[in-house]
């Protein structure tokens, strides 16, 4: 690899997870090669050689531990960068496969659940601010600039959207 980066701005919602897959072995493909990804789904890769690498997203609420990063490592997956719960693995693709992983109903049903557990909290908190202590809340926001309350109304939209759009995804599973 070149060590030049290059940064792209592209947004995700939260149970885009395999289209963010997709979109990374793309990248791969053009030979930009995932390095780090920030609040603001700005993703800095590093220029290299184009190489056939597929991309493993997962969101898990607690710490990674050493046993679910060795069993990762073991299948053959290297682990690229943690973001808030998200884990970003990526591996070659062998044979036009990637290592099995997270691949069982079982395991897309409770990462779904995860992820939806995630968006409701995230959804209630902001609800129960609002409609519990609306002075407080718009005291909080008349302080700050305007920009940050965009950000701020961007949170609590992003969290109900996400929650609505996991939602259908547990009651009506993709095939």
């Amino acid at each position: 690899m070149s060590g030049e980066t290059v940064k792209k701005f592209k947004w995700f919602w939260f149970d885009q997870d395999v289209e963010q897959e997709q979109w990374l072995r793309a990248m791969a493909q053009q030979g930009l090669h995932l390095r780090k990804m920030n609040a603001l789904q700005q993703w800095t890769f590093v220029k290299g050689t184009p190489a056939d690498i597929t991309y493993a997203v997962d969101y898990n609420n607690k710490r990674m531990t050493p046993e679910y990063r060795r069993e990762l490592e073991n299948a053959g997956w290297e682990h690229v960068m943690e973001y808030v719960g998200w884990q970003y693995w990526r591996a070659g693709m062998a044979k036009g496969r990637a290592p099995d992983i997270f691949t069982g109903a079982g395991n897309k049903k409770a990462k779904s659940k995860r992820l939806l557990l995630l968006s409701v909290v995230g959804t209630i908190t902001l609800l129960y601010i609002a409609t519990r202590r609306p002075e407080y809340l718009i005291q909080q926001l008349s302080a700050l600039p305007g920009a940050l309350v965009l950000l701020f109304a961007a949170a609590a939209l992003f969290n109900v959207v996400s929650a609505v759009r996991l939602g259908a995804r547990l009651l009506m599973p993709r095939s």
